[in-house]
């Protein structure tokens, strides 16, 4: 029973507990560990954690993670829901391991393509008055190394508020609009 109540908290993965022969209580808990933190279109929020399982805000503790905004609000998860949330689970792995990374995204916008309707993000950075896309999920490893490389060669020199958006979506290109000012 008491595996089973512990169990019961989104925040608990896995629960076990025994006597050994000494009459000695053990409890063993595997906590889930939430990877991000979404905002649906109607204002609500949840973290998912690396299973990409959803998890309710706890009133006790907060987590340090990416946050994804503008997930669609839907009552019934299809598929292109489950795709969209492993791009944000690799996304937000990725920028969880880079500790540059985690310092510089303040956020992260989801929105679809007008062209196939497919997910796409949109960083917006800490420092610096632009816009990052990154199009979907897939090869989210070689779009920050080029938007790093972007960033140490090109806006260290001019500014971190001389373009308003930079285009990491395309293979071996970086793409900068210069900002209006």
């Amino acid at each position: 029973q008491m595996e089973n109540l512990l169990e019961e908290n989104v925040w608990v993965k896995d629960a076990q507990l025994y006597f050994d022969n000494k009459d000695v209580l053990h409890v063993t808990v595997k906590e889930r560990k939430p990877i991000a933190r979404i905002f649906t279109t109607a204002g609500k929020t949840f973290y998912i954690d690396e299973e990409e399982q959803t998890m309710q805000l706890s009133d006790k503790r907060s987590a340090k993670v990416p946050v994804f905004t503008g997930y669609p609000e839907k009552k019934i998860r299809k598929d292109k829901d489950s795709l969209l949330l492993h791009d944000v689970k690799l996304t937000a792995s990725f920028i969880n391991s880079d500790s540059f990374w985690t310092s510089q995204v303040a956020q992260i916008d989801m929105a679809q393509s007008e062209a196939d309707g497919s997910w796409e993000f949109d960083m917006v950075p800490v420092i610096g008055n632009h816009i990052v896309n990154l199009g979907s999920g897939e090869n989210i490893e070689q779009k920050f190394s080029r938007l790093f490389i972007f960033y140490k060669q090109v806006l260290s020199r001019t500014g971190f508020d001389k373009y308003k958006s930079i285009d990491v979506r395309y293979t071996g290109q970086v793409v900068g609009r210069k900002s209006d000012n």
